[in-house]
């Protein structure tokens, strides 16, 4: 298949990469013209996936339009800030037969809008596929087995994008709550922070560490369903799953983020801010809509608004959310 990739960092790279091995055309466009020039003339991306030698086939673009032509599937691997300012310019561009796969996890800016429905939006006759479940992009970048979920209201689509993928290093499944992908993929990114914030403050505890993914399962399924995503797909890859991955993982930038939030290091980095900062918010705010109990999050909120995150603060939350501490 062509394939167009839009956004060519971590995750972005690691999918050309990939997909290009497997025998796939691959197009890769990014913002930044040094990361094009690195791929093209050195087939590296040391400024997003350093120590990885890029599979030669990869063809770096220009421009994003010069990306996206004669494409049958295009993935949109930017932050979910820039999709919109990205996608909407290039609706002419996109190939009558295209299907979007889009990987970003968030919420369109200033909505609680998933990625999914603003794509439907952007581009009208497309159908829309949405990644899901724990893919950590410096692992499979380098050979290892990952399982993902192709999540659509489509099914044929989700099916098409699954044996696209399909090959020794992914091992991808299909769904059609679409709802329960999208927010489980949002959802897990705060409470990442959390873990990260946890490994600071929390003195190396593997049964508090237990403790607290409990809890924040346990909130990540209420608020999901609440919003009629269903209970396997919560409690499998795209929520469960990908909480494990994203909350653990030391490749993961929401648990980085939570690392120096607790350390006080934070602001050290202002212009980088992963996702789980830019939805924590407006998920607190659905929460409350729905009256769902979300003390876990709220706790992510207090830190990330400043309030410095303590293994007290901490402890007496998880009392709140009732999980027996003895």
């Amino acid at each position: 298949m062509n394939v167009s990739i839009l956004g060519a960092g971590n995750m972005g790279t690691a999918l050309a990469h990939v997909l290009a091995a497997q025998g796939h055309r691959v197009a890769a466009w990014d913002h930044f013209p040094e990361v094009v020039a690195d791929i093209r003339m050195r087939h590296e991306n040391p400024r997003f996936l350093p120590g990885v030698s890029l599979h030669p086939a990869i063809r770096a673009c220009d421009t994003a339009l010069e990306c996206v032509a004669g494409a049958g599937l295009v993935i949109i691997c930017v932050p979910s800030a820039f999709v919109g300012g990205i996608l909407e310019p290039l609706g002419y561009g996109l190939e009558p037969h295209a299907i979007l796969l889009n990987v970003a996890k968030g919420f369109a800016p200033g909505t609680s809008e998933t990625m999914p429905g603003l794509l439907r939006q952007l581009a009208p006759g497309h159908p829309c596929v949405h990644l899901a479940g724990p893919a950590i992009a410096t692992e499979f970048a380098r050979g290892r087995i990952t399982s993902v979920v192709m999540a659509s209201r489509s099914p044929a689509a989700a099916r098409k994008v699954a044996e696209t993928f399909a090959g020794n290093i992914f091992l991808p499944s299909v769904t059609d709550d679409l709802t329960g992908a999208a927010l489980g993929g949002i959802l897990k990114n705060i409470y990442a922070i959390l873990l990260g914030c946890l490994e600071r403050i929390g003195d190396n505890s593997r049964n508090l560490e237990a403790a607290v993914i409990t809890a924040c399962m346990t909130e990540m399924a209420d608020i999901a369903m609440a919003h009629a995503a269903e209970r396997e797909t919560i409690f499998g890859l795209s929520g469960l799953g990908d909480l494990i991955a994203t909350a653990t993982s030391p490749d993961s930038h929401n648990r980085k983020f939570g690392q120096s939030l607790a350390s006080g290091t934070a602001s050290d980095n202002p212009g980088w801010l992963p996702e789980g900062v830019r939805v924590c918010e407006p998920i607190c705010s659905i929460a409350a809509e729905k009256q769902i109990p979300a003390p876990m999050a709220e706790w992510v909120l207090k830190s990330i608004s400043g309030e410095a995150p303590t293994l007290e603060s901490l402890i007496h939350t998880l009392r709140i959310a009732n999980v027996p501490l003895g």
